[in-house]
């Protein structure tokens, strides 16, 4: 790309790609392959998804802060607040821990920690516990416009940034609980938005338009310095070496970001890879589906699979690509349909 865009259909699609790396990462981890894999995603993964929308913002000061926010909560906390529901529903179903309706007001609530595990053949995993992205997200944005619109676009935007970076990094271990909403993560997820719309303003977006060899050597580097660090968790306010933590994450973006571009062109070699990407881009594009969705039916096949008493890895691929394929059902059954105004369309 020598530091250019091609085009602005161009850099969606890739940015598209890259999400999509980053969905299918979660949906590994959360059918539980584990160790060394398990390590590596959770270094960058949600922190990649904070600087892509922090990569979208834009300051729309014709627009009244209420409306934005509005926007905002119809398309981040309608979903939300509608499938944590329904996950709460089918989990009491089928696990006797959520038979509660204490259970439900930590999912509102508490909805980082404290949410019960569902024990299975492949470990334990807080089967809502993926949404509280939405509420992360939704933070961040109206933080950020609240922020914006008081201080400016100058020297005191991030100073504001900077301080909420230390207070979400600190109030895990400091308070005797964690703050509603996923706030803390949010506010460690604010410093990747903020970075990420500053770059895209300044000489440093040349970062993000390396050559492949390079790109590929500083996800090398990167992943080499991940497997000496302490395991990273956003969820769980756990973060390891605090600087480490940052050049991990901001370092592994760097890399994926440049490989997602090489993709792309790569995609448009052959029909068979051009049907790959696009089937990739979808997932990138509706990546809400797959968050929402994607526990419950791991779930489903995590119990299917052990009925028929097939286990170990060869479960866990044979799980992945039964999940992968409902979810492009639900996907395209959602997304195409007036069914898409379950997650805020």
């Amino acid at each position: 790309m020598d530091g250019q865009f091609v085009g602005k259909q161009a850099r969606v699609d890739y940015i598209d790609l890259f999400r999509a790396f980053g969905i299918i990462c979660m949906i590994m981890g959360h059918i539980k392959f584990g160790g060394i894999f398990d390590k590596w995603i959770h270094a960058f993964h949600m922190p990649m998804f904070f600087f892509v929308s922090g990569w979208f913002y834009k300051s729309k000061k014709e627009v009244p802060l209420k409306a934005r926010i509005f926007r905002k909560a119809k398309s981040l906390l309608l979903p939300y607040l509608l499938f944590e529901i329904v996950t709460w529903l089918i989990c009491s179903v089928f696990i006797t821990e959520y038979r509660s309706a204490a259970v439900l007001g930590q999912i509102f609530w508490e909805n980082t920690y404290k949410i019960p595990i569902e024990s299975g053949t492949y470990g334990i995993s807080p089967v809502p516990g993926a949404m509280w992205f939405l509420t992360a997200i939704f933070m961040i944005e109206a933080v950020y416009l609240l922020l914006e619109q008081s201080l400016g676009d100058n020297w005191k935007l991030h100073i504001a940034v900077f301080i909420l970076v230390l207070i979400g990094m600190f109030a895990p271990r400091l308070l005797p609980f964690r703050l509603p909403w996923a706030m803390d993560a949010a506010f460690v997820g604010i410093g990747f938005f903020h970075i990420a719309r500053n770059v895209k303003k300044t000489k440093a977006e040349q970062l993000l338009h390396l050559k492949l060899w390079q790109a590929l050597l500083i996800g090398v580097v990167i992943s080499a310095s991940i497997m000496v660090c302490p395991k990273i968790n956003m969820r769980t306010g756990n973060y390891g070496w605090y600087i480490p933590f940052w050049i991990n994450a901001l370092g592994a973006i760097i890399a994926g970001w440049n490989i997602a571009i090489y993709a792309e062109k790569f995609c448009d070699k052959a029909l068979l890879l051009k049907k790959i990407g696009s089937w990739l881009k979808g997932i990138g594009r509706n990546s809400i589906v797959y968050l929402c969705f994607n526990q419950l039916v791991i779930l489903a096949m995590t119990e299917l699979l052990s009925v028929i008493s097939i286990h170990g890895i060869i479960a866990k691929i044979l799980i992945l690509i039964m999940t992968m394929a409902i979810l492009f059902c639900l996907e395209k059954l959602i997304c195409n349909t007036k069914l898409k105004v379950l997650i805020g369309k």
